[in-house]
Formats: structure tokens, C-alpha cells, sequence
């Protein structure tokens, strides 16, 4: 478990090279999550700048800070036999694990507040997405897309 500091959770972005899997809660418990070869479900939710709060850029998963406080909590998956790791502005580094035959590790990061707290969290390596996702009580938000008013 890694405790990210007031400033360390409020600038730039959190990267996460590795995953091939996030999935992302809002404040407002919408929950969406996308994949590293560029797949989504649920719904998206983005910052007041129009980009997503949690999303991949290329291969590395990211997390805008400057605007966490829209974030309740986030989880990545990585299904490779590599370790993989989150970087914060300063060059600062965690690495996780990648894990043995029957177990793998996930990062899940928690909002407390205005700090970010990251977490290794074994999971069974046989388990699907959607069940890893079930274990953490995510449920993805369908998406439904609104349309301008008609009135005359």
C-alpha cells in the first residue's frame, strides 16, 4: 500500500504502464472502463476540459490528477507475465508484481479525500475481467448518449 501525498495526488498524471485493463468510479458512482487496445463499456467520464479522467494513451493507462477529486476509486488489470507500475510527475515510481501460476496482482486506487492511495491486491489469475471487476463491486454504468431538446 502506497500513500501518495497532497501534491503527488494533484499534479500532472498518474501513469500506468502495463495494464491492459482500467475501470474507473466517479464521485457520482458512474463507472466505465477501458482497454489498452481500445475497447470501452460502461460510460465514459471526463474532466471539464472534455478528456477522460481515466483512459490509455497508447499502451500506458492514465489518471488526471489535477482533477481526482472527480474520482471516487479506479482499478487496473494486467494480464501479462511482466511486472507493471504506476509513475507519478516527478519520476517516482511503484512496481507491482506480476505474481506466480494460479495468482496475479491488480492496482487499485483509492481516493481518501484530496490523497490518492495505491494498492497491490492478489487476485486469481484464472479470473475473467468482468469477475475481477465483480470482486472490487464494480458495476459498469450503461451508456446511454442524450440528445439536444426539440422544443419549439
Amino acid at each position: 500500500m502506497l500513500r501518495l501525498n497532497a501534491r503527488e495526488s494533484a499534479v500532472g498524471s498518474l501513469i500506468v504502464s502495463g495494464a491492459d485493463v482500467a475501470v474507473w468510479e466517479s464521485t457520482e458512482r458512474v463507472t466505465g472502463s477501458a482497454t489498452a487496445s481500445g475497447g470501452t463499456a460502461g460510460s465514459p467520464v471526463t474532466t471539464p476540459g472534455h478528456r477522460p479522467l481515466v483512459g490509455f494513451d497508447d499502451a500506458d493507462a492514465l489518471v488526471s490528477l489535477r482533477h481526482v477529486r472527480l474520482l471516487r476509486r479506479a482499478l487496473f488489470i494486467a494480464r501479462g507475465d511482466q511486472a507493471f507500475g504506476a509513475q507519478i510527475f516527478d519520476g517516482a515510481t511503484v512496481t507491482i508484481f506480476p505474481g506466480d501460476e494460479s495468482r496475479m496482482f491488480v492496482l487499485y486506487l483509492l481516493r481518501i479525500g484530496n490523497l490518492i492511495e495505491l494498492r497491490a491486491e492478489p487476485v486469481d489469475r484464472t479470473a475473467s475481467d468482468d469477475m475481477i471487476m465483480k470482486q472490487f463491486g464494480f458495476t459498469l454504468t450503461p451508456y446511454l448518449l442524450t440528445r439536444e431538446s426539440r422544443s419549439r
